[in-house]
């Protein structure tokens, strides 16, 4: 019997996860384009509602971390797990350097501090209905994460979110930079993530590699973790443009 590499198995699973409507959904094209009613306006209501998300994470992290049996796989989540604090190491300082992000925007600036300094500066502010939609998405990854195995944590944690982060946020950043006059360090955020991520998300691929090679059974579970986590991220943007459309 002819069996797959694990390699293969995960270039099957990435290959998935980038062409996923997540990352190619209308409502980021639309920011991207500044063709909803209130361009703008809409950026705004995403800086407040995407923080409900990404404020938990670490917390995202630490649960996926948990489900892991070898400690080589646990360090290096918690080595995103410190960048998360703004703990950057000096390789990948010189490396956000060439691209012209300056290392004192970053260093040492916890990154939920990074996200708050972008809401400032493009005026976002938070309404009773603020975070209606993207606590949806927190609760049902939370609950995802808490109930998935090793494999399935993975597949959401790694494969539907840190490898596929830069494919989200690259409409975003050309949004901000098109349609507002948020400088480049203000909206660092979504830059940095989209550099460093990249980076982490290469390493949990090779985690899934090792997963697979493991017990190949592990592929079914990381793709449900993949798909499930990539649904969350689709749901969200359906429901924000469905906001838009609709004020």
């Amino acid at each position: 019997m002819n069996v797959l590499p694990p390699q293969t198995h995960v270039a099957f699973l990435l290959g998935e996860a980038e062409s996923h409507r997540a990352l190619n959904h209308p409502y980021l094209t639309a920011l991207k384009d500044g063709t909803l009613p209130d361009p703008v306006g809409a950026l705004k209501r995403f800086a407040a509602e995407y923080a409900v998300y990404a404020k938990s994470f670490q917390n995202y992290l630490l649960i996926a971390m948990s489900k892991l049996e070898e400690q080589e796989h646990r360090s290096i989540l918690l080595e995103n797990l410190c960048e998360e604090s703004g703990m950057i190491e000096e390789e990948e300082l010189a490396e956000i350097a060439e691209l012209g992000i300056q290392p004192e925007w970053v260093q040492g600036v916890p990154h939920p501090e990074l996200y708050a300094r972008f809401r400032q500066a493009i005026g976002a502010v938070d309404t009773p209905e603020t975070g209606d939609i993207a606590k949806t998405w927190k609760e049902l990854f939370i609950a995802q994460l808490t109930q998935a195995n090793a494999a399935e944590a993975l597949g959401a944690l790694g494969l539907g979110t840190e490898s596929i982060v830069k494919f989200f946020y690259r409409p975003l950043i050309e949004a901000i930079r098109n349609h507002t006059d948020v400088s480049r360090k203000d909206a660092v955020f979504f830059e940095l993530h989209a550099e460093l991520d990249d980076e982490h998300g290469e390493l949990m691929l090779k985690i899934a590699e090792d997963l697979i090679a493991a017990d190949v059974a592990n592929y079914e579970s990381m793709k449900q973790g993949m798909r499930k986590a990539l649904g969350l991220r689709s749901l969200f943007c359906d429901r924000m443009l469905e906001m838009e459309l609709n004020r």
